[in-house]
């Protein structure tokens, strides 16, 4: 296994403290669509501002957390960076959360202070009062807020805070980020991401990518949600790290996307399938349009090696792909810039000093076929805040984390994917569990009982959730009650967790001799017998230009 020397920093030492830095501090690291720009220097002096007013003026201590809510914006990292130089830990949130989502990571993180976008203020406030949150510790970025009470964000980013000082951090102990996102129980789990693991992340993507991208002429577009772990590496640390200039859009759209490369001249992209799908088949794509592209980075569910080939064959734009988790610190896998067209359909190779091995279901070693992807190394996070089981049953006592993902390597050490252990459901890199969704329909009354599988929409290149429901006695149509669960379950989560398959009306829900639900045979039922019985499906069409 190759060896890179990981240094005993933080996150603020290894991009703010740096002897060797090759490019200058007026370097543009994030610019905004209207043409707004922050340098390096700007970033560094906004962070130290931010990080100095939170202890004097809010009394931070070392470990107290900061919940982020908001969307992509050029001045949320600063806000990252500022926490973590007064010792804190940053917890990002999903903008698109509802207020019972925000209430359930306010009080499992049991944040000191919460940041939130001026849009989310409505969320965030009902989402305070329903767990005590004080209101006077939000702090609101954006513009101008209409609650006098609350204090902008703004007040904290000018000049210092006498008599304040960094504390001392232990990088292979101490938490950076708390990163929520959905497991096998159903229920967000905060992985606790060290300033290690991070360092080590950033350090080792450099040495692997770094010979490719360089901080003259390279372009990063960003529209992939930042809060999310492969966002937050990528397109907000990375960045910084390497000095690439990055063009931050709120979200995608094709119209946004196609102005932006061409005007930004952009080189590089990190993406979710669905966008890979764009490049294949969307004839406003053109190569004319895309012509300073050298590489699509493309993460969050597998590829189809049919698509990487089209996207190449239309465009002459290469698409490599990797993999990765919250828990692994974004990608443990990454097919390299010269050899992604060899093995197409895998994630490529690990990444340098991260171990990897596969075992079966009592946990016995695999040495060929397929098993359960287990990972060790610097990158591999600690546990889960609050949830010691969860991180007794992810984690061997030899330190192994066990993904739940099911592949195998070919002989050069190629990662294939194909399947997971767990029910996770992934729409557009959003993780869904179905069992949320499974809860929603039982609490409806005419709903005897359901379960819910993932299907995988070959036009949306994603997976959608669809339910099997038994329906109780009614003397409504079978259409208009599917339709009414349909909107019954939209109205009480996230977007991206809505019901998009549709209902699917059954007699009986499958079931083993101890009571699980048997999904694969629900799949297979879906994907034969059952396919296009689904009412009230409200999947995107190819035409749609968002996410």
């Amino acid at each position: 296994m190759q060896q890179i020397e990981i240094p005993p920093l933080d996150v603020w030492d290894c991009l703010f403290e740096r002897r060797e830095k090759p490019f200058p501090d007026d370097h543009i690291i994030f610019k905004s669509p209207s043409g707004e720009v922050r340098t390096y220097s700007d970033i560094r002096s906004q962070a130290l501002s931010f990080g100095a007013n939170l202890q004097s003026q809010w009394g931070w201590r070392k470990g107290d957390i900061l919940l982020v809510f908001a969307p992509n914006d050029i001045d949320i990292p600063a806000l990252f960076w500022g926490c973590h130089w007064a010792g804190g830990v940053v917890s990002p949130v999903n903008p698109t959360y509802t207020a019972d989502d925000l209430k359930y990571q306010l009080s499992d993180t049991g944040a000191k202070s919460l940041v939130v976008h001026t849009s989310l203020l409505d969320t965030a406030i009902a989402a305070a009062k329903r767990v005590h949150f004080p209101v006077a510790h939000m702090l609101v970025v954006g513009p101008d807020s209409p609650e006098a009470e609350l204090q902008h964000v703004e007040s904290m980013l000018g000049g210092g805070a006498p008599g304040t000082t960094r504390p001392k951090i232990d990088a292979a102990v101490d938490v950076a980020f708390l990163v929520y996102s959905s497991g096998t129980t159903g229920r967000p789990k905060g992985a606790k991401i060290t300033h290690t693991n991070l360092v080590a992340q950033l350090i080792i993507q450099g040495h692997v990518d770094g010979a490719r991208i360089n901080w003259r002429h390279d372009r990063f577009l960003a529209f992939l949600p930042t809060y999310h772990i492969f966002g937050l590496v990528c397109l907000v640390h990375f960045p910084l790290l390497m000095g690439i200039e990055t063009t931050v859009l709120e979200k995608f759209s094709v119209k946004s996307f196609l102005h932006n490369i061409q005007t930004e001249s952009i080189t590089h992209i990190y993406v979710a399938p669905p966008v890979v799908l764009y490049l294949a088949k969307d004839p406003a794509m053109t190569r004319e349009q895309l012509s300073s592209l050298r590489m699509v980075t493309s993460g969050g569910a597998p590829l189809a090696p049919d698509l990487i080939r089209a996207v190449y064959d239309r465009l002459k734009i290469p698409v490599r792909q990797g993999f990765g988790l919250t828990e692994s610190t974004a990608a443990s896998h990454m097919q390299r810039w010269d050899r992604w067209d060899q093995a197409l359909g895998s994630s490529g190779p690990p990444f340098p000093q991260v171990e990897t091995k596969f075992i079966d279901e009592q946990g016995n070693p695999v040495s060929k076929g397929e098993g359960e992807l287990c990972l060790r190394g610097p990158t591999i996070f600690p546990g889960y805040q609050n949830n010691p089981d969860a991180t007794a049953q992810s984690i061997t006592s030899g330190g192994w984390f066990k993904t739940g993902d099911i592949g195998f390597e070919d002989e050069e050490g190629n990662l294939f994917i194909t399947d997971r252990l767990k029910d996770l459901i992934k729409f557009k890199g959003f993780q869904i569990h179905p069992t949320e969704i499974e809860s929603i329909l039982h609490e409806h009354p005419l709903v005897h009982d359901a379960a819910v599988i993932g299907l995988v929409v070959q036009k949306i290149a994603s997976e959608v959730p669809v339910a099997y429901v038994v329906l109780g006695k009614t003397d409504k149509p079978t259409k208009q009650v599917a339709e009414e669960l349909v909107a019954y379950v939209d109205g009480k989560l996230a977007p991206h967790k809505r019901l998009r398959g549709g209902i699917i009306p059954i007699g009986e829900i499958p079931k083993s001799a101890s009571g699980k639900i048997l999904k694969r045979t629900l799949k297979a039922r879906a994907e034969g017998v059952d396919q296009g019985k689904a009412i009230g499906a409200t999947i995107y069409e190819d035409r749609s230009s968002k996410l």
